[in-house]
This record gives structure tokens, sequence and C-alpha cells, in this order.
């Protein structure tokens, strides 16, 4: 038998971050904590994005990057959507609520 060595791939600066591909090819992404929620808001959300966020204390801010001049569909903005509320602690409680999308130019924190 022969060894082989595989060259690694490089990493993507989002693989930090919990992210996924939406079935209409928008990367959307979320934060493991309160610093990487920060992190997204303030040096990698821009003009064209989505933001996120449940309605519950504690949920995960999730980013859509937009990289068309078009507007987001509504699929992606649903996958998202439902991302944000399966990832907050509505999840485990068994709680029904929702989730919002604002512009970048709307968020302050």
């Amino acid at each position: 038998t022969k060894a082989s060595i595989q060259q690694i791939r490089k990493t993507h600066w989002f693989e930090k971050f919990i992210w996924f591909i939406s079935s209409e090819n928008f990367l959307v992404l979320c934060g493991r904590d309160a610093q990487q929620n920060e992190l997204l808001v303030k040096r990698h959300m821009e003009k064209g994005d989505i933001y996120l966020h449940a309605d519950i204390h504690g949920a995960a801010t999730h980013i859509i990057k937009n990289h068309t001049k078009d507007a987001v569909p509504p699929l992606t903005l649903a996958q998202a959507g439902l991302s944000c509320v399966c990832r907050s602690q509505a999840w485990d409680a068994k709680m029904v609520t929702s989730a919002y999308w604002v512009h970048p130019e709307q968020v302050s924190k």
C-alpha cells in the first residue's frame, strides 16, 4: 500500500460561525454566542444584507449575505427565519414564537 497525502483545503472566513446555504444559494450566518452575534453585526453585515432575530431573549443573530442587487427571495427569508427560531430557547421550551427581519440600516447595537 502506498500512503497518499491530501492537501488540506483552505477554510473560508465564515466557517467559524454556524452557517448554511439556502435553497436559492444565499449564505446564511448565525452566531454561536453573544460575542459572535456582535461580530456578525459590527464587522460582517453590509448594505443589502438582511438581519434576522427571533422574538425571544437570547436568540442568535442571523445574517443573510445578499450577493445580488435584487431583494432576498421569500423562501430564503423563511429558511433563515426557521433556523433563527429553531436555534433559540423557544425550541427547547416548545414555545411558539416568530422571527423578524430588517435591513442593516435599521439595526442599532
